[in-house]
């Protein structure tokens, strides 16, 4: 699961504050919590850079190279 991209389903705060991902795995999709360091909107593209017990992965706003 870490390295795969999602989008922000519900606001991350940032910091100790939790939001919700949508990931595409396994040819269909589901929807883990999520943290970040920083503050992240809906809609937004994130990375998965670690996961926790409980259904938590740790995300970073993902921005692709312009090509």
């Amino acid at each position: 699961m870490v390295g795969s991209t999602g989008v922000v389903t519900l606001a991350i705060a940032g910091g100790d504050g939790i939001g919700e991902v949508e990931l595409a795995l396994a040819g269909g999709t589901e929807r883990y919590l999520a943290r970040s360091a920083d503050p992240i909107e809906v809609d937004a593209t994130v990375l998965v850079i670690g996961v926790e017990p409980g259904r938590i992965v740790d995300v970073e706003r993902w921005l692709p190279l312009p090509g």
